[in-house]
């Protein structure tokens, strides 16, 4: 369920330290390398990996490489890292919540077992909540937030979370013309007031059909 992201990289670190000289070398000279970290949970992956990486520019530097320091961010998907996330801000510079490992965590749903697959909804009071209480500590903190998973190109969601102050969203190419549609028809103003109606609300489906009637109003 777990053993993957920056957990299963960081067990088999001499394969992480191949990976991360590469995308070195590969960015040589360049300012824009930023490196994602999935599946954090705790702040020892984070300073682990910052050693890690350290090690690698010192080491590339030592050959002859002209390496600048990338930038590292986070993905926030496991809910332990929604409130350590102000403890962190100093290790990081850029946020991404994971919508769908962060819903399917926080419901204990599997998406792929039928007899729980149902129960998973990102627009679930709980993950709405969540999602927010992230958002608010990432501008508290001051660092760029994103938001992937299917929640980004769901019309109802993607109102939500414009009513959050999420501003850069990742999905699909086929759900882009619908979705900057949406977006153009909706003003900021307009997303705040139907979050905070929604925010009282008890069900997802009582949710999806108060967002869905607004917008198709």
């Amino acid at each position: 369920m777990g053993w993957r992201g920056i957990r299963f990289s960081l067990d088999n670190v001499q394969l992480l330290m191949t990976q991360v000289r590469a995308m070195l070398r590969a960015a040589e000279g360049a300012e824009n390398l930023h490196i994602m970290l999935p599946m954090v949970s705790a702040v020892d992956q984070l300073d682990s990996f910052g050693a890690l990486l350290t090690d690698a520019c010192q080491q590339l530097r030592g050959e002859g490489h002209q390496v600048i320091q990338p930038k590292v961010g986070m993905m926030v998907e496991v809910p332990a890292a929604i409130s350590q996330l102000p403890l962190w801000k100093d290790r990081i510079d850029f946020v991404s919540i994971g919508s769908n490992d962060l819903s399917q965590y926080l419901l204990a749903t599997d998406r792929n077992n039928a007899h729980v697959a149902g129960l998973f909804d990102h627009l679930h009071p709980a993950v709405l909540h969540e999602v927010k209480r992230t958002v608010d500590a990432a501008r508290y903190c001051q660092l760029p937030l994103s938001l992937c998973g299917e929640m980004g190109s769901d019309p109802a969601a993607v109102v939500l979370l414009i009513g959050m102050g999420v501003r850069t969203l990742s999905m699909s190419a086929a759900k882009l013309p619908h979705i900057k549609s949406l977006i153009r028809r909706i003003s900021c103003q307009q997303a705040e007031q139907l979050l905070a109606e929604v925010m009282t609300m008890t069900s997802s489906r009582q949710i999806r059909q108060w967002v869905n009637s607004a917008i198709a109003g």
